[in-house]
């Protein structure tokens, strides 16, 4: 008689599918991943997209000005005077005020990231950065700036989770009198999004880092524990391009300390850090770059190192970021073609005349 062979696979046959597998999920991951990346990218430009068309919707209900970066709760300016003088009651964001600026202080949708998205971009960490003022479970492990009030902690009106970021040269922030801070020779104003040349190519917003060490800055309500900076706007300006103009400004972020009838340095590429994440967190103190434009995050595509165009450095982060710019169009691109061959950062400062 003869004898049935069992069906079923042999060991060396399981082998060679398990093997087979292997490789699939091998070629397959790599463009997963690529496609989850291009989705998340897509995602953050469309929606600076929405924050676009946000903002035109803000400049129709305001006579065609621009929103503020910030300003502190509770402003109030009498005889010249600005109060409070610190943010001791934290801070009013632009993103709020697109959001619904009817919101009150403790309104339930702060203490949530949901209903937020917009403002949220997925290739951030948790989205992005929490505001300064927030509370606990967002807090990122950072103490609030401002001191709780009746034992209540105080509360931004701000997005829970922030991605982005407004050009300052077009928008205000918290200085509105002469000797505000420092002895500011020079205060904000609000700008008329009529009066920026080259709309088409002056950049609005863009995105921050996800790294909440490189977001971060020294309080200005006098603590000495660094707090989350996510309401900081960025800007073209350098302080070393200021100073070759015979200028000063205090640093990058000082843009108001700039005296009347100076004149800006806008940065050029090479005054660009090429990687701020290795170098920045290598620090033990806040950030203090030449200019501010090392606060845009750099979030798209894998991270590699390389060369740009027109830079004589070499080593740079060669991934990409989002930004959106007046005419309300968004554009995927390396930082550093913002500033080369030309700067996309604004014709003049126009937020902090006189010129």
């Amino acid at each position: 008689m003869k004898l049935k062979r069992a069906s079923g696979f042999t060991l060396v046959e399981l082998l060679v599918v398990i093997g087979i597998i292997a490789v699939l999920i091998g070629l397959l991951l790599p463009a997963l991943a690529r496609a989850r990346e291009q989705a998340n990218m897509i995602k953050c430009s469309s929606n600076l997209r929405q924050i676009g068309q946000s903002i035109a919707i803000y400049e129709a209900d305001y006579a065609g000005a621009l929103p503020p970066s910030n300003f502190y709760i509770g402003l109030a300016i009498n005889n010249g005077v600005q109060t409070p003088a610190t943010p001791v009651n934290g801070y009013v964001h632009w993103s709020s005020l697109l959001f619904n600026p009817q919101l009150a202080q403790y309104d339930p949708r702060f203490y949530t990231t949901s209903g937020w998205e917009v403002f949220q971009c997925p290739d951030l960490l948790n989205g992005g950065e929490p505001p300064a003022n927030t509370y606990p479970a967002n807090s990122d492990g950072l103490a609030n700036e401002a001191a709780a009030i009746n034992g209540k902690p105080v509360i931004d009106l701000q997005a829970p989770r922030m991605s982005y970021m407004l050009n300052e040269a077009l928008t205000p922030r918290s200085i509105f009198t002469l000797n505000f801070r420092s002895g500011n020779p020079r205060y904000y104003y609000f700008v008329k999004a009529g009066s920026v040349s080259s709309s088409a190519s002056t950049i609005m917003a863009t995105e921050m880092w996800g790294v909440q060490s490189i977001m971060e800055a020294s309080s200005n309500t006098g603590g000495t524990a660094p707090v989350s900076n996510s309401r900081r706007p960025v800007s073209g300006i350098s302080v070393k391009e200021t100073a070759a103009l015979g200028y000063t400004i205090s640093k990058a972020d000082a843009a108001y300390s700039l005296k009347v009838g100076g004149e800006f340095g806008w940065a050029k590429i090479d005054d660009m850090t090429p990687d701020p994440v290795t170098k920045f967190q290598s620090l033990t103190t806040v950030p203090n770059p030449d200019t501010t434009l090392d606060f845009i995050g750099r979030n798209h595509g894998g991270r590699s190192l390389g060369n740009v165009p027109g830079s004589a450095q070499s080593g740079w982060d060669l991934r990409k970021s989002n930004f959106l710019y007046i005419d309300g169009h968004v554009e995927t691109k390396h930082v550093s073609e913002t500033v080369y061959p030309i700067s996309q950062w604004g014709a003049k400062f126009y937020s902090l005349p006189p010129y």
